[in-house]
């Protein structure tokens, strides 16, 4: 699951060994206010709750990791924590997300996530959805702490792919397949 924007990085891999249990690594990069940061942190995943109806869905994961990172040419040991929860019907979809990377050092990242979207139009089953989706970011440590994106969501089968710019004309790219 690669996540791009000029400012941060992330590529996350994960395997489930049950329906709502997976372990995984990610690795972020970010470019923070005070400096670089690179980071891989190896979590436990898990879907603490899910309710699926005949037209919606709801979701709630939690994250666990420990793993290093590097910053200010040192390297410190990182604590990650991360909650989010999504609802979805086939017309409309929110998520909310928060997450926290804790280092035995001085450095930090947080980061908070919003978004709202809608289906243009509703596809079978096999068929290509697409949502039309603002996105809200807050990141305080980085520069840019806000980050306002409207994005085009498109999945098919096993793929998900999301694009957008965000108001302040950074690119945003994600994809994501399940095999």
């Amino acid at each position: 699951m690669p996540e791009y924007t000029p400012s941060r990085t992330d590529l996350e891999v994960n395997y489930s060994f049950s329906r709502n249990k997976a372990v995984g690594i990610s690795g972020v990069w970010a470019e923070t206010e005070d400096g670089d940061m690179t980071m891989f942190i190896p979590q436990f995943n898990y879907l603490a709750f899910r309710e699926n109806n005949r037209d919606s869905q709801a979701n709630i994961y939690l994250s666990l990791g420990l793993g290093g990172a590097e910053f200010k040419d040192n390297t410190d040991f990182v604590g990650m924590a991360s909650i989010q929860a999504d609802y979805e019907t086939r017309r409309i979809y929110t998520l909310a997300h928060a997450q926290t990377i804790q280092s035995s050092g001085e450095s930090e990242l947080n980061h908070f996530r919003y978004r709202l979207g809608f289906a243009p139009y509703i596809a079978g089953y096999e068929g290509v959805h697409s949502w039309l989706i603002g996105q809200v970011d807050y990141s305080p440590e980085m520069e840019d702490e806000w980050s306002v994106t409207p994005m085009v969501r498109i999945f098919y089968d096993n793929y998900l792919f999301e694009a957008g710019v965000s108001l302040k004309g950074q690119p945003f790219l994600a994809f994501i397949s399940h095999f």
